[in-house]
């Protein structure tokens, strides 16, 4: 049967459906095996969105036609293994048994299931097993006495024949992202290796490489951006962009010929307020308006204003990396799915972000148009800048395929910008929404 997985048109014979028991509820996976059993196949593929192969599909099955295992998966591995591992705590048997006896477990974004494995699950759901899927399905097949097998990494289910061969520890684990490997699984989606736009930049110049967009990039300096500062202008200055410094302390700072300094003192929004009125910024198509404590590691403006224009977006950011945590989920860097290709399986459009409905100020990049509207919101009153991020503003994305560092800590939110951000929403009819992913941005 023809199916699509990761976006690419391949062949896998046998009942196939595309799951992730990450997700799915025992309900669901009860009802996915009783349809496997109404069918005249004799196994189950089950196989998430976020495996990707570096072959093709028909490689990989033909290589385990042989295999007879009742049960084919992913880092297999017996109780004694790995007695503390969290999940063990979530099964329990549907009698009085030690349900770790016949204890397996089993990474299980790729699995194949024989019919007697299924009925196997089937027959020890019903009476009364339970626990999470990777503890529970791997244990009940072998508590039937069924044979079980690791598709290939390195453990004790692992035939000799198949060690190492369709994935190991730098292509396949639970938390991602992994590295590419030619001719490997790949659990979640790899980091995707992509050439620098700098260098297309020199080759084509600033002018035909970005369609004449002009850019702006401002960012509040003190001492703090001593370290980080000459890589980000050097980045901006390279694109074609202008820069624009707000100092507000009295430090000496590295900054090259050509870059605009206003020396004032107050916060970065109070400052946006006063130095960036729309008619001062109306040169421009796009505006980048950062914090100083961002690093820069292979970003490139005039590709990200491209996939901007692509995408239709109004405000967008860069993702973030941090040793420090998060104060949004949503803006941490993801690995990006593979290309999307057309119907007849040509035309690739690579996958570089999400759309969403959020920007954290921190890094936003506002078009013309945007700005305008943007800093008609904002308040004098307000310091810290916290709602901002909530303002209703057309189209918004996330670009995962050029994120920048977040070096400092995440300041925790205080009792005045709590009050702030309450304010202003409140002032504004605003509500504070969930963050949600909304499609994904292509280049």
């Amino acid at each position: 049967m023809q199916i699509e997985t990761s976006g690419v048109r391949q062949s896998l014979s046998g009942f196939y459906k595309p799951s992730n028991l990450f997700t799915m509820d025992l309900t669901e996976f009860v009802l996915l095996l009783q349809e496997f059993l109404g069918s005249d196949t004799d196994y189950l593929w089950a196989i998430d969105e976020q495996v990707w192969p570096d072959t093709e599909w028909d490689t990989f099955q033909n290589a385990l036609e042989k295999c007879d295992a009742d049960l084919l998966a992913t880092q297999v591995r017996n109780y004694t293994k790995e007695p503390g591992w969290q999940w063990w705590a979530s099964l329990q048997a549907g009698d009085e048994s030690d349900p770790y006896v016949h204890g397996v477990a089993a990474l299980l974004p790729l699995m194949r299931v024989s019919r007697a494995a299924a009925k196997a699950i089937l027959r020890g759901i019903d009476e009364g097993w339970t626990g999470h899927p990777e503890a529970l399905i791997p244990t009940l097949i072998h508590r039937s006495g069924l044979k079980i097998e690791d598709i290939g990494g390195a453990g004790s289910f692992t035939p000799s024949e198949r060690l190492g061969r369709w994935y190991d520890h730098r292509t396949w684990h639970w938390h991602g992202p992994v590295e590419h490997v030619p001719g490997k699984l790949h659990f979640p989606v790899p980091r995707q290796q992509r050439t620098l736009a700098r260098g297309n930049i020199e080759a084509y110049g600033c002018e035909s490489n970005n369609n004449g967009l002009k850019m702006l990039y401002v960012s509040p300096v003190g001492t703090s951006a001593r370290t980080l500062l000459p890589a980000v202008l050097e980045t901006f200055l390279n694109a074609g962009a202008d820069c624009c410094l707000l100092q507000y302390d009295g430090a000496e700072l590295p900054i090259p010929e050509g870059v605009r300094v206003i020396r004032d003192n107050g916060y970065k929004w109070q400052l946006a307020l006063k130095y960036l009125k729309p008619d001062m910024v109306a040169a421009y198509d796009f505006i980048f308006f950062w914090d100083d404590d961002l690093g820069v590691d292979d970003f490139d403006p005039g590709r990200f204003v491209r996939i901007m224009r692509t995408n239709r977006l109004d405000m967008a950011q860069p993702a973030l990396r941090s040793p420090h945590g998060f104060s949004h989920s949503i803006t941490k860097h993801r690995s990006c799915p593979p290309p999307w290709r057309d119907p007849d399986g040509v035309t690739v459009h690579p996958v570089v972000g999400r759309l969403t409905n959020f920007v954290e100020i921190m890094a936003p990049v506002f078009t013309r148009v945007a700005w305008l509207e943007f800093y008609s919101y904002l308040n004098p009153e307000n310091q810290s800048g916290w709602g901002y991020d909530y303002i209703p503003l057309g189209r918004k994305g996330i670009v995962d395929a050029m994120s920048v560092v977040h070096t400092r800590a995440v300041q925790s939110i205080n009792g005045r910008s709590e009050a702030e951000l309450r304010r202003f929403l409140n002032d504004q009819g605003l509500f504070r929404h969930p963050l949600v992913e909304q499609g994904w941005l292509f280049e």
